[in-house]
């Protein structure tokens, strides 16, 4: 069992799991942690089930005091992590005592950070899930971000069995997103592997937006049809948005493409103003 303490949160801090699958028929989106990858390797380094819920931070980071013993541990984007102003190792089991002090950074490279601590977290589950959705309040604490004085309580911790796992760290020049052929492909005038775009700051949670030369398409919008996390859309400007985890359950755009599920997390990773091509598989 574990129990910390918020004492600063960044403006972006939540609880997230796999997410919710099973109502987006009713409108409701997937939410869950945006690099599945780093949520999954959080829980093992703790010894928790690979889909218990993690604190996921983005752009900011997040500090903590420990109430009662635990296992800790931080994956994802690039950070510092100290115990009591001493830096520990990221992707890496962190004991903590009662009493001791945890500290976050913000992102040195990467987007979003995720910390698993040790037996499954308590938070409020909706629709089958305990990922927190800002806009209509499900899950998580009271549906909301982390903030000051939170409790973070932990029930069902596991026997602790030490792990370990590899991570990479190459970064290239322009990062390649593979993607599948949308329903609306064939109105494409243009080959989007053809462009490079960048990394738009304004993007987040709900969709990765993209700067770069316009496509050009027949037609600009569509009856509006299901989209989900990946899909990529062309609205007017000819510039492509590719929804993300927290996207609505339809849109107008049309859908010229689908980022595989193997790429998603390492796409939302990527900093803004990042170079990035999409390549058709």
């Amino acid at each position: 069992m574990g129990k910390l303490k918020v004492i600063k949160a960044g403006a972006l801090s939540t609880i997230q799991d796999k997410g919710r699958f099973g109502f987006r028929q009713y409108g409701i989106p997937q939410s869950g942690a945006m690099d599945i990858k780093s949520m999954k390797n959080a829980n093992q380094l703790v010894s928790n089930k690979s889909d218990w819920p993690v604190i996921e931070t983005a752009i900011q980071g997040i500090e903590l005091v420990a109430l009662e013993e635990t296992v800790v541990a931080v994956t994802g984007a690039t950070v510092t992590i100290q115990v009591n102003n001493r830096q520990v190792a990221m992707n890496a089991s962190n004991h903590l005592q009662a009493g001791d002090f945890l500290c976050i950074s913000k992102p040195m490279e990467g987007v979003y950070s995720y910390l698993g601590i040790s037996g499954r977290l308590e938070a409020n589950e909706d629709f089958g899930s305990n990922s927190t959705y800002v806009m209509a309040g499900f899950g998580g604490i009271e549906g909301r971000v982390l903030k000051q004085g939170d409790i973070l309580q932990t029930q069902n911790a596991p026997v602790f069995k030490a792990s370990s796992i590899q991570t990479e760290s190459k970064t290239n020049e322009i990062e390649i997103i593979h993607i599948i052929k949308g329903p609306e492909w064939k109105l494409l005038k243009d080959l989007p592997e053809r462009t490079i775009f960048q990394i738009d700051p304004s993007s987040n949670r709900m969709g990765i937006r993209l700067l770069g030369d316009p496509l050009n398409i027949e037609g600009e919008e569509i009856l509006s049809s299901a989209v989900i996390p990946g899909t990529v859309q062309l609205p007017p400007n000819g510039i492509p948005i590719i929804l993300m985890n927290d996207c609505q359950t339809t849109g107008g755009y049309p859908r010229i493409g689908k980022v595989i599920d193997e790429d998603l997390g390492r796409l939302a990773q990527l900093n803004p103003m990042r170079k990035v091509r999409l390549r058709l598989v």
